[in-house]
């Protein structure tokens, strides 16, 4: 008759079998994120490179995809820097040779009074709670009481659009004058000049190639100015094309347009 076994002799110590597994899995995640921790003192350009090669090791890119600084979007996709923050700074970069007086000799001969202090360029970018919004001095793109584009006007324009290609979003071009009456028989109004130059901005841009599916076109006339038409500095910055890069946050309620949030 066989020996009765006892309880206490049963042995089988350890651990489950799927609890290695799990704790080997744990110990790479948190490995992962500790990564992630440590690159986010790291200048954009190192991680984008290491986003990259990430993907790449898990398989996700596609066929002959290289991992090339220039592919724009890698941030953005996974929430590290705001696609909002990327699009300003990348704007804001691109027409640093236009945002300070006494770049753009036409606007400069134009407009004496930006030998003032503090004035500003003839384009400046600004953040609003509707999105990015480029301003271009009317002085800057046509002659008084003209809609058609100086030839100077489309260097500008053409960096402008070398960003807007790659960024996803609705356009809206908006013409703006000052209350200065117009006398001209080919734009009786304000309101005629102002959608005559957003019409001519926006035929300039879809003649490069963007999608015409992404614009839309306003003219406000005088009625919605940047500054008070009390002098001739303000007077110039109020007579301008916007190009609105419509990105609204989704909590942002209310009016939003080129007036609020101005630096």
């Amino acid at each position: 008759m066989g020996k009765k076994r006892d309880k206490c002799d049963e042995g089988g110590g350890g651990c489950a079998p799927w609890m290695t597994t799990f704790s080997d899995l744990m110990s790479l995640l948190l490995t992962f994120f500790v990564l992630l921790l440590s690159m986010a003192s790291l200048d954009q350009k190192k991680i984008k490179e290491a986003l990259g090669s990430l993907k790449g090791a898990l398989g996700v890119l596609e066929g002959g995809f290289k991992t090339e600084v220039s592919k724009n979007l890698v941030l953005p996709s996974v929430g590290i820097v705001p696609i909002r923050k990327l699009t300003m700074e990348r704007v804001t970069q691109a027409l640093t040779k236009y945002s300070r007086p006494g770049r753009g000799l036409s606007f400069k001969q134009s407009a004496g009074f930006l030998k003032q202090e503090g004035a500003q360029g003839p384009v400046s970018v600004r953040e609003t709670k509707e999105g990015i919004v480029i301003s271009l001095t009317g002085g800057f793109l046509f002659d008084a009481g003209s809609a058609k584009l100086k030839p100077s006007a489309k260097e500008a324009l053409d960096k402008i659009i070398g960003v807007l290609k790659g960024v996803p979003f609705p356009i809206r071009v908006e013409g703006h004058t000052d209350d200065t009456k117009i006398r001209n028989p080919k734009y009786p109004t304000n309101w005629d000049l102002s959608v005559a130059r957003a019409k001519a901005v926006l035929k300039y841009m879809l003649s490069k190639g963007m999608n015409p599916k992404r614009f839309a076109i306003a003219g406000y006339g005088p009625n919605k100015p940047l500054y008070p038409n009390d002098t001739p500095y303000h007077r110039a910055l109020n007579r301008r094309v916007d190009l609105v890069v419509v990105m609204k946050n989704k909590e942002a309620e209310g009016e939003t347009g080129p007036q609020i949030e101005i630096e």
